[in-house]
């Protein structure tokens, strides 16, 4: 019998089946993400179906390889029942795992905006926290209807197997030419490693091709979870990249702080940053949103507002970092669980303690949740005050810690027996899936479209109740009060601005109304360290990759990074580079749904060229100084 026949064949007809199901996994993805993604026409969805197909091939061979390894052996032993069953079960657990992964990532993607990376594994060791498991069941029960759809794929690539297998006819009889076969069995393992590079070019595949398929807004729909996944398992290490001389770089480049203020006394006023959990422009109805948040629009209207405010990542344990020490989100990994996170940092924490500053993070949440315990040691805070810290658990919310009025009105307390001056920091909870609010408030707050709009209704409630509280406080008055946000939440405007994955509101507010205005110049979340240090008149020497909004000798710029691009977005454009090249140039002034790309018109070289040197010191800066341990200055 032929190994074509009993192997090849075979084996040919399941990654044929596994592509029409990752196809399939990638028309739901869109459909249920359309709002993220821009697929306009059918031509543009043939375009993102049929440049998945080589990320898709790749995915497939790479999670099946232990299968393939056996199944392809031209060997007698592919005839005998034990090892068929064998077999079978390999290929259905490897398969039925990475499919479901698939579909889980359907429902996942717009909480994240990036498919399933290597991180997302952390939240099974319980480096990221325990919850997740506690928030399971009512994502079993929300989006039932997805595990059904993963319980019948895997359901039918059982029957197909059985079938596709035993029409091989596999026996324990042998009647090839064993040479032969040994040598198609080499030349098929050779062609299944070109499948997973993606090809013969120089460079094997990985996420950062996505790009140039189409796009970058659809790159989420042209790679799957399989590839996303496997791909970003080594992904430890930062490019030791040196685009430019040191020299030639400003200190605003090089993440330098040296303060001309340094001989003058510093403002030692006490700092409270408020995050508020997945707290979108787009909600607030300050800036005209889709939900009502009248305590904040009171607090803004008495505030120093950036307008063009940007989240630096997507996820809170990007979030915290970028705000507390002024680190981007320039790498697969966060920093929190990356191979850096033991590196030496600034901190408002650590950088204020010289001066006598108490600091204190507050997160309602057990103490291991999402790293912030270890990043609040690593980044010098004294105190760290979560879940285990607060007496009546009838305040817990049933799935992620205490209820965000009852926690702030903890930590007005603690705040409140604090000895002056203090630094400390919230990050609030029930912004977040699954939404629930407290019962007494359900007919309050609860108001139609996504109920992330009742969340934040609620939380600005919380917000009100805890100021409320504090500005009766001897602290209240001489306190530099920051709110922002971790990172964004689910899109719920039809009329989307692409820039708005991104966008956050950061704002400054002090007590006394000397603080308010607004302001349009783009300004990050790693702008913040900075721009409170500025204001304290801050004058030691620092390093930091933010600038301070405050000042004017930096010019001003949001950057971030997802799935291998970078995008550096100024007053004017947002230039995407994937690392090897430009792929997107755009002027999101004009072209707000980012629909124009200029990246190939002439009449804009100057400026491209512009911002991806500027874009490639600031990537130069980060890799240096987080591989060469070079975040602080002594």
């Amino acid at each position: 019998m032929s190994f074509v026949r009993l192997h090849l064949k075979p084996f040919l007809q399941l990654t044929g089946i596994l592509l029409l199901m990752y196809s399939c996994t990638r028309i739901f993805f869109i459909l249920f993400n359309s709002d993220e993604l821009d697929i306009p026409d059918l031509s543009v969805l043939l375009s993102v179906l049929v440049s998945g197909i080589k990320f898709d091939i790749s995915g497939i061979i790479l999670s099946n390889c232990l299968f393939l390894l056996l199944f392809l052996m031209p060997l007698n032993a592919t005839g005998y029942q034990g090892f068929k069953t064998i077999l079978k079960y390999i290929f259905l657990l490897s398969n039925g795992f990475f499919l479901s992964l698939n579909i889980i990532d359907i429902i996942y993607y717009p909480f994240v905006h990036k498919r399933l990376q290597s991180d997302a594994l952390l939240f099974l060791n319980g480096e990221k926290g325990n919850e997740i498991f506690g928030l399971i069941p009512d994502f079993i029960v929300q989006f039932w209807y997805m595990w059904l759809f993963a319980f019948g794929l895997i359901w039918i690539l059982s029957i197909l197997y059985n079938k596709i297998t035993n029409a091989a006819k596999i026996d324990n009889n042998y009647y090839g030419n064993v040479y032969r076969d040994i040598g198609y069995y080499v030349l098929c393992l050779f062609a299944a490693l070109i499948a997973i590079r993606g090809g013969t070019q120089m460079r094997p595949l990985s996420v950062i091709n996505a790009s140039e398929s189409g796009e970058s807004q659809n790159v989420p729909a042209i790679l799957n979870s399989t590839f996303s996944m496997l791909m970003t398992m080594d992904k430890k290490a930062l490019s030791d990249v040196r685009y430019f001389d040191e020299n030639v770089m400003t200190d605003c480049e090089k993440g330098i702080h040296i303060s001309e203020k340094s001989t003058l006394a510093m403002n030692k006023m006490n700092v409270v940053i408020i995050l508020v959990e997945s707290l979108s422009k787009q909600y607030m109805s300050y800036f005209k949103g889709t939900s009502k948040t009248p305590f904040l629009d009171s607090l803004f209207s008495k505030s120093m507002v950036f307008t063009n405010g940007f989240a630096n990542g997507r996820e809170s344990i990007q979030g915290i970092p970028a705000v507390i020490a002024s680190l981007p989100a320039l790498q697969e990994e966060p920093f929190i669980f990356s191979s850096y996170s033991t590196n030496k940092i600034n901190s408002l924490a650590s950088l204020l303690k010289t001066e006598g500053y108490t600091s204190s993070f507050f997160h309602g949440a057990s103490t291991g949740t999402m790293g912030f315990h270890a990043f609040s040691k690593l980044a010098g805070f004294d105190n760290y005050y979560g879940l285990e810290d607060y007496a009546n658990k009838e305040d817990y919310d049933g799935s992620w810690g205490i209820w965000d009025e009852q926690f702030l009105q903890f930590m007005a307390n603690k705040l409140s027996d604090t000895q002056q001056p203090f630094v400390a920091s919230v990050l609030t909870l029930n912004s977040h899936h699954p939404f629930e609010l407290p019962a007494k408030y359900k007919s309050i707050f609860t108001q139609k479209g996504h109920p992330i709009l009742s969340s934040v209704r609620y939380a600005d409630y919380a917000l009100s109740k805890f100021f409320e509280t504090i500005k009766s406080q001897p602290w209240f008055s001489n306190t530099l009060f920051v709110i922002t946000a971790d990172h964004t939440g689910p899109n719920t405007d039809v009329l989307k601005n692409k820039l708005d994955e991104y966008r956050i509101p950061i704002a400054f507010y002090k007590p006394d109304g000397t603080l308010t205005g607004l302001s349009e110049k783009p300004a990050n979340q790693i702008d913040i360290m900075p721009t409170v240090l500025s204001y304290l008149e801050y004058g030691k020497p620092y390093f930091a990759q933010g600038i301070s909004l405050f000042e004017n000798d930096c010019i001003p710029a949001a950057i971030n990074y997802k799935m291998g691009i970078y995008q550096y977005t100024d007053s004017l454009y947002s230039y995407q580079y994937n690392g090897e090249k430009g792929i997107g140039f755009y002027n999101w002034k004009v072209d707000k749904f980012l629909k124009i790309n200029l990246i190939h018109k002439v009449s804009y070289k100057k400026d491209i060229a512009q911002k991806n040197n500027a874009l490639k010191k600031i990537i130069q800066t980060f890799n240096q100084t987080m591989i060469h341990n070079k975040m602080t200055i002594k």
